[in-house]
C-alpha cells in the first residue's frame, strides 16, 4: 500500500498524513523529515544535503529519490523481521512529474505501485484565513494561530508575554503568492496521477476525525479496487 496526499499548505495534509500512518500500518515519508534527519545523522547523504542548504541551494530530485529509496529499503527489512509495516504515506513528495516518475520506477522494482493518490481540497479562501492568522511570539518563538489555537489575550504570548507578531510570509498578500505558485507547479502532477486514474480528492473543509475517518475509508478501498476521480 503506498499512498499520496496532496495539498498547498493549510490544508492538514502532513496532520493526516501523521494520523493515517499508525492507524493504517504505513510509513510516513515527509521529504523534510528525511533531510533533517540525514543532516543529524551526518550519513554522506545527509552531509550533501547539508551542502546544499548552506549554498542556498535546492535538494536535487537525484538525492531526493536516493533518501526515498533508503526507506522503501527500510520498509522491506522491517516485513522481513515480521514487524507490520503494510507500505508507505507520502507527505511533501513527489512535486513533480519527473519526481513521480521516479518514484514509480523504484516502486516497480520492488513488485510494487501507488495504490492511490489523495488530494485533499480547501477553498483558497479558508487556507488564506488559516495561513494568514499564524502569529509568532517576537520573544519566545511560540507559533499561535487566531483561528485554531488564539493567545488568552490578543497579541500577547500565554507563556512569556511577549507581543505576537505576524511574519511578512504570512501576510494575506504573501500566502496568496505562495497558493497561487503551489497549484501552478502541483498542476501536472494532479494530471499525471488522474491520467492514470489515481487521483481521488476529499473535502478537508470539515472536522479533523471526520476527514481521518473518510481517508481512511477510501485509502482502504482503493487498496481493494483502485477507482479514479472520486470526490468524497
Amino acid at each position: 500500500m503506498h499512498v499520496i496526499l496532496m495539498g498547498p499548505q493549510g490544508s492538514g495534509k502532513g496532520t493526516q498524513a501523521n494520523r493515517l500512518a499508525p492507524r493504517l500500518g504505513l510509513m510516513l515519508i515527509a521529504t523534510g523529515d528525511l533531510f533533517r534527519a540525514a543532516i543529524r545523522a551526518e550519513t554522506e547523504l545527509g552531509r550533501q544535503i547539508k551542502a546544499v542548504y548552506d549554498a542556498g541551494g535546492l535538494v536535487s530530485d537525484e538525492i531526493t529519490i536516493a533518501l526515498v529509496e533508503e526507506r522503501l529499503d527500510e520498509i522491506a527489512t522491517r516485513r522481513r523481521l515480521g514487524e507490520r509495516v503494510n507500505g508507505a504515506i507520502y507527505d511533501g513528495f513527489p512535486r513533480t512529474r519527473a519526481q513521480a516518475a521516479a518514484l514509480d520506477a523504484a516502486l516497480a522494482k520492488r513488485g510494487e505501485a501507488i495504490t492511490t493518490v489523495v488530494q485533499i481540497d480547501v477553498p483558497q479562501e479558508t487556507l488564506i484565513r488559516r495561513l494568514a492568522g499564524r502569529r509568532i511570539c517576537s520573544s519566545c518563538g511560540r507559533v499561535y494561530n487566531i483561528e485554531s489555537n488564539p493567545p488568552k489575550v490578543e497579541g500577547v504570548c500565554d507563556v512569556c508575554g511577549g507581543a505576537l507578531i505576524q511574519r511578512e510570509d504570512d501576510t494575506e498578500e504573501a500566502v496568496r503568492r505562495r497558493l497561487d505558485l503551489y497549484f501552478t507547479q502541483t498542476e501536472p502532477l494532479t494530471r499525471y496521477y488522474r491520467e492514470r486514474g489515481l487521483l481521488q480528492t476529499i473535502d478537508g473543509d470539515r472536522d479533523i476525525d471526520a476527514i481521518t475517518d473518510d481517508l481512511v475509508a477510501l485509502i482502504e478501498r482503493a487498496n481493494q479496487t483502485p477507482a479514479a476521480g472520486k470526490t468524497v
